[in-house]
């Protein structure tokens, strides 16, 4: 699989849009709830829907909003990433938080591409302990290669900023994961994207 998610990020024209959006908090009347950096791609279009409905739908686990894929999705936008990578950003978490889809169910309706880069991006949760868990996803996302690597940084840019937006903090564990991914990335992969935002952002949780 890794010739579907090792390649780099052909930049596309989007509207980018505030990373830390909550979109949710215009969702009502008339409005268009999709974000701007929707536009008129039909492949971004179906991907939020389908990550909304996971996550906001009865097969929700209540383990991630929809706001969540939306801010990764959106840094990823504003850094000129190609619309299947932000798409996957959008069905990231669908596998690993809603109690019924799976790899094959992406796979069925999205680009191979897309649905690499999803099934990369899902933790195996066959390991129980959740540091080797992470250990093992860390490690995984980083020999698929750069595009996949750069999501699991957006993805984990996002969460950072989410703390830090909501004066909220994460438990020991957590921060210990984030601390392991910026030293691991950083070792392995110097040049990528999102990398020194993370490093500089990730000490404001660490000393609050």
């Amino acid at each position: 699989m890794a010739h579907l998610v090792s390649d780099t990020q052909p930049a596309i024209a989007l509207s980018p849009i505030p990373t830390r959006q909550i979109i949710l908090d215009r969702m009502s009347g008339d409005e268009d709830p999709r974000p701007p950096f929707v536009g008129d791609s039909e492949l971004l279009a179906e991907a939020f829907d389908y990550a909304r409905r996971a996550h906001e739908g009865p097969a929700s686990l209540g383990k991630t909003r929809i706001s969540h894929p939306v801010a990764v999705a959106g840094i990823l936008a504003s850094a000129g990433f190609d619309e299947e990578a932000i798409a996957a950003a959008l069905l990231h978490d669908v596998i690993e938080d809603t109690s019924h889809d799976s790899a094959a169910d992406i796979s069925a309706g999205f680009p191979e591409r897309v649905g690499g880069l999803v099934a990369v991006m899902t933790e195996d949760d066959t390991i129980a302990d959740y540091a080797e868990r992470k250990a093992e996803h860390r490690q995984r996302v980083l020999e698929a290669g750069p595009l996949p690597a750069s999501i699991y940084l957006a993805d984990k840019l996002a969460r950072v900023r989410r703390f830090t937006d909501t004066g909220q903090r994460p438990d020991p564990e957590q921060l210990e994961h984030y601390s392991r991914t910026v030293e691991l990335f950083g070792e392995r992969e110097p040049g990528l994207p999102f990398l020194p935002e993370l490093d500089r952002e990730l000490p404001h949780l660490q000393g609050s």
